[in-house]
């Protein structure tokens, strides 16, 4: 198999991306850019040059819609819990089942390729103080997630080899599934979808940075992202100022990296 480059890893994931848009304009489904990929659009629109993230959020109605009306073909996939039961993500993938992707130190279950992720949108409570507690409670959760997906201890330091392997085997008791339904249980409340906060619960890697006004999704415009245009939330200075603070500029050399860890290849 052929590893891909960065370039052909963009090339994909924007035909997937394109593949995502059209069905939601055919089902009405609503869904916004987000993280590096917004920023990307706004700052270059296009991909961050040195990354390869294609991230969008879809409010929950319509992402449970999503779940159900999509249909898989013998080249794109979308994998999510409530489809794939051996997945091990809490929130759907869309893959090009024409590639493989290795993360190499987590067993995610299944064979994926390339792919777009999609994050449901959920509210949080409206007392920010317990938004905050229900974002540190899903942030541990996701680490214990972590540790039962592992492979191997992935530390060169033998006393926190010893210590990951332990905490490793304990999450492997409950095993993926038990965690991956415990945080969208905490994430998916009924009972909240009327609150000021929303924001990916499913995958609150940035913490209380993640609680954002409602407002600032209640509608969207259209940016550009490589030359063709795509939804984004309508509030989107604010939402990326909660997450990334003054996200206009570059950051220095030395950081213009991709956080993925990856290898991708062509079948």
């Amino acid at each position: 198999m052929k590893e891909l480059s960065l370039q052909e890893l963009k090339e994909i994931e924007f035909d997937i991306l394109k593949v995502f848009d059209a069905f939601c304009k055919e089902n009405n489904i609503r869904y916004f850019f987000a993280y590096g990929t917004l920023l990307g659009a706004i700052r270059y629109k296009g991909f961050i040059p040195w990354d390869d993230d294609v991230d969008v959020l879809v409010p929950r109605e319509d992402y449970d819609r999503m779940l159900t009306l999509f249909r898989d073909s013998e080249k794109y996939q979308m994998f999510s819990l409530e489809r794939t039961p051996e997945y091990r993500y809490p929130f759907a993938k869309l893959c090009d089942m024409t590639t493989r992707k290795d993360e190499g130190a987590y067993d995610n279950g299944v064979e994926l390729g390339v792919d777009i992720d999609i994050f449901p949108l959920d509210h949080w409570d409206n007392n920010t103080e317990k938004a905050q507690q229900e974002a540190k409670k899903i942030k541990g959760l996701m680490t214990y997630l972590g540790f039962s997906k592992l492979k191997k201890p992935d530390s060169l330091n033998p006393v926190k080899r010893c210590v990951k392997g332990v905490v490793m085997a304990f999450c492997k008791r409950f095993g993926s599934e038990y965690y991956i339904r415990k945080i969208v249980e905490a994430s998916n409340k009924p009972s909240q979808k009327d609150s000021s906060y929303v924001g990916c619960k499913v995958w609150c890697v940035y913490g209380s940075r993640g609680i954002h006004r409602a407002e600032a999704f209640a509608d969207t415009v259209e940016i550009e992202f490589e030359g063709e245009k795509f939804p984004a939330p309508a509030g989107y200075d604010s939402y990326l100022t909660d997450l990334y603070g003054d996200y206009l500029p570059e950051p220095p050399k030395e950081k213009q990296k991709t956080h993925h860890s990856f290898r991708a290849y062509r079948l």
